[in-house]
């Protein structure tokens, strides 16, 4: 007789951007995930996944520093593995130093404590980290920085991912628990409307609305579209490998400009009414993820020009429904 076990997936922070790509792909697997939110309006999670996805999937309201809440979550729904993706961006981090590390440190400390009490029941912890852990381009050789680049945060939120990182790394010397973190640097995509890099997606939803917008950052970047994330994330939750790692992912290596350059070539008429310009971000501007390609690979990163056409649809497609949420543009 062969015995199939019921795998039920957590994800926290689901009503995010990238959780709420995360929760889509699931949906799509036939899965019925249980989604842990503070939040409690699900309008990204209906944007990418459909007016109807409250009722196919189990919606927890609550808060991810509250350990015992986490842990018994869990174990009432017999959670089999974990995608951990509730965080505080870099600007609520340096408002709120604080509450950033009680959100994103004491947040993480949750999830493994909680994979922990679960004993055998949970299979891995998969959690998307940041390349806000590494420092500015100047603190590294010419060209990708690489996995075992040394950390040098220049933020807050940086160093809280650092530490989540290394929460990892203990829990598997410790209790053996298997976790994979990922460090994307710029994720783009219909759902991302919060933190230091989400200008280059507020711009494409501004050139829709035939709004004006200024990118405020200059110099260049690594941006990744924010379903090659998810991807990378299910990938990650549905392997077998062992131990703490940890992941750099790759998108395209481009500067502001072309940003602008490529999103009205797709979008004429957003041409004149976009800028750019500013200090750089305080990160690297392009990654190497040959480690997590060799290891979880092959997985080729959308182009930028496909990525920023995608974007670009589906705010067009929402627009004229009459359901393009601007608010982060008022």
């Amino acid at each position: 007789m062969l015995w199939f076990r019921l795998v039920t997936t957590l994800v926290t922070g689901g009503l995010g951007c990238i959780g709420s790509w995360v929760v889509r792909a699931l949906l799509a697997d036939g899965e019925r995930p249980v989604v842990l939110d503070l939040d409690d309006d699900p309008w990204r999670l209906r944007m990418i996944c459909g007016d109807d996805v409250v009722d196919r999937v189990s919606l927890v309201r609550g808060d991810i520093a509250d350990r015992d809440a986490v842990v018994a979550l869990v174990k009432a729904h017999g959670v089999t593995r974990i995608i951990h993706l509730a965080a505080w961006q870099v600007p609520g981090c340096r408002q709120d130093p604080a509450r950033g590390a009680l959100v994103n440190v004491v947040g993480a400390a949750s999830v493994f404590e909680a994979a922990r009490a679960a004993g055998p029941q949970v299979e891995r912890v998969v959690y998307v980290s940041s390349a806000a852990v590494f420092g500015p381009p100047g603190f590294y050789p010419p060209g990708p920085v690489r996995e075992d680049a040394p950390t040098r945060p220049a933020t807050h939120y940086g160093v809280y991912k650092v530490a989540g990182e290394e929460l990892a790394r203990v829990y598997w010397d410790e209790h053996r628990i298997p976790s994979l973190g990922f460090r994307p640097l710029a994720v783009y995509g219909p759902g991302r409307d919060a933190g230091l890099t989400a200008d280059p997606t507020l711009a494409m939803k501004a050139a829709v609305l035939g709004r004006p917008f200024h990118i405020r950052a200059g110099g260049a970047t690594d941006l990744v579209y924010v379903e090659d994330v998810a991807r990378a994330l299910l990938r990650a939750a549905r392997s077998t490998l062992d131990r703490a790692r940890v992941y750099n992912l790759h998108g395209a290596a481009v500067t502001m400009a072309e940003v602008v350059r490529t999103i009205e070539t797709a979008w004429p008429a957003a041409k004149g009414r976009l800028r750019h310009g500013g200090e750089p971000m305080p990160f690297p501007d392009t990654l190497d993820d040959t480690r997590f390609q060799r290891e979880l690979g092959p997985a080729p990163p959308t182009p930028l020009v496909d990525g920023v056409r995608r974007t670009l649809h589906t705010f067009a497609r929402l627009h004229g429904d009459g359901r393009l949420d601007a608010r982060e543009l008022a």
